[in-house]
């Protein structure tokens, strides 16, 4: 009997306990992600990007920091640069076609970054150029790094820990495949884009396998979603196709963000 109370004791203590971790779980807020000065700053301006090795927008979570460490190569990236991005869910809501069912929890926002199909036809603004261009001609994933063969979307389930592979037919690039590695935990979800093949800029080998890294990650704030971006390249210096190769990476950025948006 005495051994029952005391369990009966352990119990009302352990549910306190858990009573507790529940609420302070709840309790956490986006200044637990992000710094207060950046958010506001973020809230303020809508977007923020720089060009930098020393990255300092990533919020402080377990993916966003994954994000900046998956460049796997001993040669640094010449070119590297982040954005943050504040997005209301009311405004992927007004975004939406269908605006009386429209799902902007982060499991959607996990469909929607494997929909890699949908991004065909995707536009994007060529600072070259001065004009608005179709950024990927043809998207769809594919059976592994070496097919071609096209496969439905993947998109049932939880992302975490799933590796895909996909081709597209790139403005400036070319047609390739690359990779899609996704994560996703309770309140972001994340892709790592990396080129499996060459990239080629006017006929030159541009960017050699591997050595282009696009991540994107996605963080729930509650109203808001937090969208980080890094980009990072190591490509050939060569004069007349460097300042090309930058403004290409860069737009890609925006161009991924802005397709994303309206994707719900």
């Amino acid at each position: 009997m005495v051994n029952m109370k005391k369990l009966c004791i352990l119990g009302a203590i352990m549910m306190g306990f858990s009573t507790s971790f529940a609420q302070d779980a709840e309790k956490i807020g986006p200044e637990e992600i992000i710094e207060p000065a950046l958010l506001e700053k973020i809230k303020e301006k809508g977007e923020i990007h720089q060009e930098t090795t020393e990255f300092s927008f990533f919020p402080k979570t377990t993916l966003a920091k994954n994000a900046i460490g998956t460049w796997e190569k001993d040669e640094e990236p010449n070119y590297s640069a982040e954005n943050l991005y504040y997005l209301k869910k009311a405004t992927l809501v007004a975004n939406s076609k269908d605006k009386s069912s429209v799902d902007t929890s982060l499991d959607s926002v996990a469909k929607v970054i494997r929909s890699i199909s949908k991004m065909k036809g995707m536009q994007y603004y060529s600072n070259g150029d001065k004009k608005w261009e179709t950024l990927y001609h043809n998207a769809y994933m594919v059976e592994g790094a070496n097919s071609k063969q096209r496969i439905d979307d993947q998109i049932d389930g939880n992302a975490d820990g799933k590796t895909y592979y996909c081709l597209l037919d790139d403005n400036s690039f070319g047609d390739g495949i690359y990779q899609l590695d996704y994560h996703q935990s309770e309140n972001e979800v994340s892709l790592c884009l990396t080129n499996v093949e060459s990239l080629k800029v006017a006929m030159f080998k541009g960017v050699k396998p591997r050595f282009m890294k696009i991540n994107l990650v996605v963080t729930d704030i509650g109203d808001a979603y937090l969208v980080y971006m890094v980009v990072q390249a190591k490509y050939a210096k060569i004069s007349f196709l460097e300042s090309r190769i930058r403004r290409s990476l860069a737009a890609r950025v925006d161009a991924i963000y802005n397709w994303f948006k309206i994707q719900f």
